[in-house]
């Protein structure tokens, strides 16, 4: 654990493929190095707005800003070196992130500035208020264990915006969104999977540990179900289930099929919250 960080010597800069040995250091300091960082890593450096943190030649930070569908930029993928947390580096690097989206804004006025973060992310939701940003959309989310039966789905490639009637204001993709727009459709054709079981229809994305989405009310027999998810996982691989607010009434189902919240808590709360500077 660094001592003491000097953020007057911290160096923001757009990240080059020469900074590909520090990023994966740091993501092997994140999630007991189960971090998706190095599965987007080539993507990530061959797209704009991708920055790091240098700190003594070393790097110790990243941050993306990524163009989405309606004149969305989406700020994702923050990460501190472990060995430098808690000394303001995430802070400093969500700063600099604002002021240069401002410059972004004042080429295209229509530009709109959002992400997505655990309900419980405290210090995000705290630096993000201060400068604006307020929650426009939750969602729950739940994991579960998974099974050793798959079975095979039926892929549907012909859809329209309508097959995301639950959804008429943001589109989950995982733990990214999209507003429910035109330009929406071809964004999650590029970037997600949608499939059908006999009793229900899903979306499967997300931007490398892939989520379960629901398009249709969870069925009756939803334990029908798991083996047709499991297909997209080795089995027994843990995954997560990204439900609507709307869809409340259905928790205690879903819990009983064994999907869990990552915490245990006295109330039903939305923990997966899309936040937008207003």
């Amino acid at each position: 654990m660094a001592k003491f960080v000097n953020l007057d010597e911290c160096h923001i800069r757009l990240a080059t493929p020469s900074d590909t040995d520090g990023l994966m250091a740091i993501a092997r300091g994140i999630w007991s190095g189960s971090d998706y960082l190095p599965q987007v890593l080539p993507r990530w450096l061959a797209e704009p707005y991708f920055f790091v943190c240098e700190y003594q030649a070393q790097i110790v930070a990243c941050i993306k800003l990524s163009l989405f569908p309606d004149s969305v930029l989406w700020f994702e993928g923050l990460r501190v070196k472990k060995s430098f947390q808690g000394h303001g580096i995430g802070s400093l690097m969500n700063r600099e992130m604002f002021r240069f989206a401002e410059t972004l804004k004042l080429k295209n006025p229509n530009l709109k500035f959002e992400f997505c973060t655990y309900y419980k992310n405290v210090e995000s939701l705290h630096l993000t208020k201060k400068v604006g940003f307020t929650a426009v959309q939750q969602f729950f989310t739940l994991d579960k264990n998974g099974i050793k039966q798959q079975a095979t789905p039926k892929f549907v490639n012909d859809y329209d915006l309508s097959l995301f009637k639950l959804y008429p204001d943001y589109i989950p993709c995982g733990w990214q969104s999209v507003h429910h727009c035109p330009e929406a459709l071809a964004f999650i054709k590029s970037r997600a999977i949608v499939f059908e079981t006999p009793q229900a229809q899903y979306l499967q994305a997300g931007v490398a540990e892939k989520n379960i989405i629901l398009l249709s009310p969870p069925p009756q027999n939803m334990k029908a179900e798991l083996p047709y998810f499991q297909s997209f996982y080795p089995p027994r691989k843990r995954y997560g289930l990204i439900v609507p607010i709307g869809y409340k009434k259905h928790l205690k189902h879903l819990h009983e099929c064994g999907f869990r919240f990552w915490e245990k808590e006295p109330k039903l709360t939305p923990n997966m919250l899309i936040l937008a500077k207003v």
